[in-house]
């Protein structure tokens, strides 16, 4: 009986049914999000047109390619930030957001992906050094609102104190990173000299390396003894 599908035989003999989009919402819109994401992943990965309009649909609204990058280094350009990014693929648009009265940065930028695929690619790296600064990336959609900020962050930023100043941020990343992996951290530098403040902020991915480093009896960075805890 063919009285609501049309049906059609497949090279196989088999029975298969086409239907329209009109019949196929019905069917779609009670189910979760989750399985969703599933059939489309399924035969997105099976037919690369499928694939190609995800793709397209994905991108579309830039709110999914768009970064927000914080951290920077005060003599960091809009070049050195988008050649530091465009490695993950073709930037858009990317700029260092500089004071209107000055000139001077602001201390942040953005980027702004042609395709998502390249951002969540950024995303998976979100941290990279700088002009000597442990600059950090995450969604311009997260990176300005304090909620994106994780509950558990103040147990594992540490402030750090009494360093030389010749201490790098580099020298600072590499001696407190033996006690596990550093999610953001820096030098604080003069914005109008450009010359260390003698402090900085390490902030670790996990609470647990954040206990070790606290509680380290090394307390000598570059001759010079540091002191630390939770900022």
């Amino acid at each position: 009986m063919e009285d609501l599908k049309k049906r059609k035989l497949d090279e196989a003999g088999n029975a298969q049914f086409s239907s329209s989009e009109e019949q196929l919402r019905p069917l779609l819109e009670p189910l979760a999000k989750t399985q969703l994401v599933d059939l489309l992943a399924k035969f997105g990965s099976q037919y690369s047109s499928i694939a190609e309009e995800i793709r397209s649909v994905a991108s579309s609204d830039p709110v999914h390619r768009k970064l927000f990058v914080r951290g920077l280094a005060w003599n960091t350009t809009s070049e050195t930030l988008c050649a530091e990014f465009q490695v993950h693929g073709e930037i858009e648009e990317g700029a260092v957001i500089v004071d209107k009265a000055t000139g001077t940065s602001r201390g942040y930028g953005f980027i702004t992906y042609r395709d998502m695929e390249s951002a969540q690619a950024a995303l998976k790296a979100p941290s990279k050094l700088i002009d000597g600064r442990l600059a950090v990336c995450n969604l311009a959609c997260e990176g300005l609102s304090s909620l994106s900020v994780p509950p558990d962050q103040a147990q594992r930023k540490l402030y750090i104190g009494g360093l030389s100043p010749e201490t790098t941020t580099e020298m600072m990343l590499f001696f407190f990173g033996r006690h596990g992996e550093i999610e953001e951290g820096s030098v604080a530098y003069d914005k109008d000299s450009n010359k260390s403040r003698c402090f900085g902020f390490v902030t670790y991915k996990t609470v647990e390396a954040a206990k070790k480093a606290i509680d380290d009896p090394q307390k000598t960075l570059g001759e010079r003894i540091i002191w630390k805890w939770r900022s």
